[in-house]
């Protein structure tokens, strides 16, 4: 089984009839690699001659063989890095070459040529709407399957002509389940801090020593010792470390307002006396300050000097 198994009911679902199955899906609402990683799956099984009584691909026909390089009826819509610098959009030229593979007839007597956008927030508007005829009135045969986290990042034009099917999330017993069939039952507890998601912590496990060191100093406040931030902060990147320091400060926000707890119960003391001595409106600055960062850390910027500034800015919050 290639799919997570809190998927499996939807996974049933989806298959449950392959001949009247919506010729245009749209997968949604989990990790993008969650949910890739089952549109990938979905794949493989309508293009296998010889399914699973699960509907799971049989890895071992024919078109699975050529799934694993290229099968003939399935296409992955992206653009060429090589031709074009921008690769992190699909623009229209790649819609031109969809529909050109949905003209062809399908390689498999009675199949289905498959186009899928996988993270589809990267399409331009005027590809979106260069798409829309061929949803509208798509070729025979055909299934087009979009791939994206949320759903509002999508054209209304694009989400109204699709099947939307929401992927669902781990719930903290089925994370907890997972973590212990795999092996890592020891990281159960830091399960808070990746939003009970069994994956993210499992794919990150080798940072969490890198995190108590980061935690150990934020958990000083006000006395918080600039010397010690060095480049092991920013060993996992500029948007890893501020999506952490939103978390902690988030911790500290709420504690402050509501005494609620999120992300470190196991810091619950040191969190709460940190609220204590926190000035609310430093906090919220704060967390606007983090949130600019976010913008633009994709770009070319320099990591030390946006990290050293939020970090002054937070021994801030906790001086009156």
């Amino acid at each position: 089984m290639n799919i997570y198994p809190w998927q499996l009911n939807l996974w049933d679902e989806v298959l449950s009839n392959k001949i009247k199955m919506p010729h245009a899906q749209i997968f949604y609402g989990a990790k993008t690699h969650e949910i890739n990683k089952f549109v990938s799956e979905l794949s493989k099984s309508l293009l296998c001659s010889k399914p699973t009584h699960e509907n799971f691909s049989c890895g071992k026909c024919q078109d699975c063989l050529w799934n694993e390089t290229s099968h003939p009826d399935l296409k992955i819509a992206d653009n060429d890095s090589e031709k074009n610098e921008n690769s992190d959009i699909i623009n229209v030229s790649n819609i031109r070459e969809t529909k050109k593979f949905l003209e062809l007839t399908p390689h498999q007597k009675n199949g289905k040529k498959i186009v899928v956008f996988y993270n589809a927030e990267r399409l331009t508007i005027a590809a979106s709407n260069a798409l829309l005829k061929t949803i509208e009135e798509p070729p025979n045969d055909c299934l087009i399957i979009f791939t994206i986290e949320d759903i509002a990042n999508l054209l209304p034009t694009i989400t109204s002509r699709c099947r939307l099917i929401h992927l669902p999330k781990p719930s903290i017993e089925d994370a907890k389940e997972f973590l212990k069939k795999t092996g890592n039952i020891d990281l159960i507890n830091n399960l808070e801090l990746y939003n009970n998601s069994p994956i993210d912590l499992i794919n990150e496990k080798d940072m969490l020593s890198n995190i108590n060191i980061i935690l150990n100093e934020l958990k000083k406040g006000g006395k918080l010792d600039l010397i010690k931030i060095n480049a092991v902060w920013l060993n996992n990147g500029l948007i890893w470390i501020v999506n952490l320091l939103q978390k902690w400060s988030y911790e500290i926000l709420l504690s402050k307002i509501s005494q609620g707890q999120n992300y470190f119960p196991n810091n619950k003391k040191i969190i709460d006396e940190l609220a204590l001595n926190a000035d609310l409106g430093k906090l919220l600055t704060y967390h606007k300050s983090l949130n600019e960062i976010k913008m633009y850390a994709k770009k070319p910027v320099n990591k030390e000097i946006n990290l050293n500034s939020v970090m002054i800015e937070y021994k801030k919050i906790f001086i009156k």
